[in-house]
């Protein structure tokens, strides 16, 4: 069957690829995105019983979309970009009900950026910075990844054909990173907005994620230099013990803000000054030197991967894990129907 391609029809998202979004009840059977801010307001996803004699189609296989590439613009199906996605962006070692909540989570991702219509050849790009990462299997697998791993990212692409996250009949702004170090952020305290959404939850069992915890040892002297840099108000003496005041903390348990030198300085300001792996931070004044230990990887807002796969092996299936993650969330199924 001829695929139908989205842009080459010239018509918005929801009116072409959604003609119906069922509520979803059994399954139908690499690091995350940089600092992307949730894209408001949500899409709204209208709900539409199926026709008697309708016959379902293979969603992601249906849809073709045009992918921006270091190559240039390729048309895929979603079903093939998605594979890439996940082999891009979650270690593929991962459990099938992790892989599975990955795939569904891109998936809502990817239509969403498409949506936004951010590029203008494109619906989407290769840019783990700008949309999210791709690889194609070919390439995954010259990398010196297995055929083994393509397989198990396929199955989990195509057990879960069509399926979205929505909250109140919306797709999601389907976000997530590498570890959390224990607990994800809410949206608010990166972003400044408030995802009902997107709220702080626990995220266990990450011990053994490959970025769970870093320690660093700054010179007190280029310390002070970086934030004298952007904060020259600052009254920093001479020894560095005298520097710290007092310190709130988010809801997810990183740093909301910090007193340095009389000045107060946010976590995300601190995070980005000195390239830390995440907000969740204990700053210890040696005599000339600072030690800053860090907690988790990413924005922590949303879906933790390494947390994805603990909840995986502990018995949770894909639904439980992104309905956890993303709070009041449902999972749904996009159809297409014969015509």
């Amino acid at each position: 069957m001829k695929r139908r391609t989205l842009f080459a029809a010239g018509i918005a998202l929801l009116c072409f690829v959604i003609p119906m979004i069922l509520p979803y009840g059994a399954a139908s059977v690499a690091d995350a995105p940089e600092e992307i801010p949730p894209e408001t307001p949500p899409m709204q996803v209208k709900i539409v019983q199926p026709k008697p004699a309708a016959q379902e189609l293979p969603f992601d296989e249906e849809l073709t979309i045009p992918v921006k590439l270091e190559s240039g613009v390729e048309e895929l199906s979603l079903r093939e970009y998605l594979v890439g996605v996940v082999l891009a962006e979650m270690p593929a070692s991962f459990s099938a009900e992790a892989l599975k909540a990955q795939a569904v989570a891109s998936r809502t991702f990817t239509l969403r950026k498409i949506d936004a219509e951010k590029h203008e050849d494109a619906g989407v790009c290769g840019n783990s910075s700008c949309c999210q990462g791709y690889i194609s299997p070919t390439a995954y697998v010259q990398g010196a990844g297995s055929q083994e791993n393509v397989e198990a990212v396929r199955m989990a692409v195509e057990a879960t054909d069509g399926l979205v996250v929505t909250y109140n009949n919306a797709l999601i702004d389907a976000t997530y990173f590498s570890c959390s170090g224990g607990r994800t952020e809410a949206a608010v305290a990166v972003w400044g907005g408030d995802i009902p959404y997107l709220q702080a939850v626990d995220s266990p069992g990450e011990e053994d994620a490959l970025r769970y915890t870093e320690t660093l040892e700054i010179d007190a002297r280029e310390f002070a230099a970086t934030l004298l840099a952007s904060y020259p108000e600052m009254d920093l003496g001479a020894s560095p013990a005298d520097w710290f005041g007092a310190t709130s903390y988010t809801a997810g348990g990183g740093i909301d803000c910090i007193s340095i030198g009389g000045v107060e300085v946010s976590g995300t300001a601190l995070r980005s000054l000195f390239s830390l792996r995440s907000t969740n931070l204990i700053l210890t004044p040696e005599q000339d030197s600072i030690i800053i230990k860090s907690f988790g990887f990413g924005h922590r807002v949303g879906m933790s991967q390494y947390g994805a796969d603990a909840m995986a092996r502990s018995g949770k299936d894909f639904e439980e894990i992104l309905t956890h993650y993303y709070q009041g969330t449902k999972i749904q199924k996009l159809l297409r129907n014969a015509q």
